[in-house]
């Protein structure tokens, strides 16, 4: 308890002392790609599981120049074919921790900040809802470890690309909707993104802290 009140409090301490550069530190975020179930599914279904079924809408907070949060909704549908009604349909609400490696490793300085790098570790709760099985549902657990390049359209708008591998800590049904076990078990799943996106910068002043 006492080293996440110090954490907190520097946090806190970076965010004031940051914050009187004059940059802005919120920002908002959509993105829609590709997604697809790595395990568990029934194999004699010819699929993966994939497509482009996966949509973001977030909210990013830059404590530092290097570190912030995100809050994140994400939607991911997995099927076995586009019309198919055999699959499972995520909804899930997450926070993210978000590390601005590409400041860090000073490609924002060479590229003449045109290009930058964050990575993030995400957690979530899922809602998963059965497509197969007429809506029956559970709630998941999904942690997430992603990178994202960006690319600096202006001082208020950038392009982004993203890849996230991300793990189920328990799931009752596989990507495929059916039930994993008749004797109701759990087990872990994977399945990934990748996707492209748009950030927007909020606030008054001229630039924002990933480009600052």
């Amino acid at each position: 308890m006492f080293k996440i009140k110090a954490l907190l409090i520097g946090l806190l301490m970076a965010n004031f002392s940051f914050s009187q550069f004059n940059v802005n530190n919120l920002s908002i975020e959509a993105s829609y790609g590709y997604n697809g179930a790595i395990k568990p599914y029934d194999k004699k279904f010819n699929s993966n599981f994939s497509a482009f079924n996966h949509v973001e809408f977030a909210a990013r907070y830059m404590f530092t120049e290097f570190v912030g949060m995100k809050l994140a909704y994400k939607a991911d549908k997995f099927v076995n074919d586009p019309k198919s009604d055999i699959g499972t349909q995520y909804n899930s609400f997450g926070l993210g921790i978000i590390y601005n490696a590409g400041k860090k490793l000073g490609l924002s300085y060479w590229t003449r900040d045109k290009f930058g790098l964050l990575v993030h570790a995400d957690a979530a709760l899922g809602f998963a809802s059965s497509i197969s099985l007429n809506g029956k549902t559970e709630k998941t657990p999904i942690i997430g470890l992603g990178i994202t390049p960006m690319y600096k359209i202006n001082n208020k708008v950038a392009l982004t690309t993203d890849f996230t591998y991300n793990t189920n800590l328990k799931q009752y049904y596989g990507f495929d909707g059916y039930p994993l076990s008749s004797q109701k078990g759990t087990q872990k799943g994977s399945f990934y993104n990748f996707s492209v996106g748009l950030i927007y910068y909020l606030g008054e002043n001229r630039y924002h802290s990933d480009w600052y």
